[in-house]
């Protein structure tokens, strides 16, 4: 029985195999090109489109008055906060964040 088993098993002609394996290599390796063929260009087309978009400038209506900090009572000078406050705001810019925020107090640890 397993005699019979292994003789139709070696029945196979190698040339045959060897064909259907590279053909399979070849159309799985043409499928995976065509995929980053067709995101490639999607790519291009996505930063096409967003570079058209006109960037909207922010317009304040509104008249913001300084306010008073809790520094003074920490010795902490006007300057050291407007550099903490700056620093703060330059992260936020660079995310493209929202940036309402006042610092109303710094306190030293």
């Amino acid at each position: 029985m397993i005699n019979s088993i292994l003789s139709d098993w070696f029945k196979l002609n190698v040339g045959d195999g060897a064909f259907y394996a590279i053909f399979g290599f070849l159309f799985v390796f043409a499928g995976i090109a065509l995929l980053v063929v067709i995101f490639t260009v999607l790519g291009v087309i996505m930063k096409k489109m967003n570079a058209r978009k006109p960037k909207k400038k922010k317009i304040k209506t509104k008249k913001e008055e300084p306010v008073q900090t809790k520094v003074e009572d920490e010795g902490i000078s006007p300057e050291v906060v407007a550099a903490i406050t700056a620093a703060i705001m330059a992260v936020y810019e660079g995310e493209n964040a929202k940036c309402d925020f006042i610092v109303k107090r710094i306190k030293r640890l």
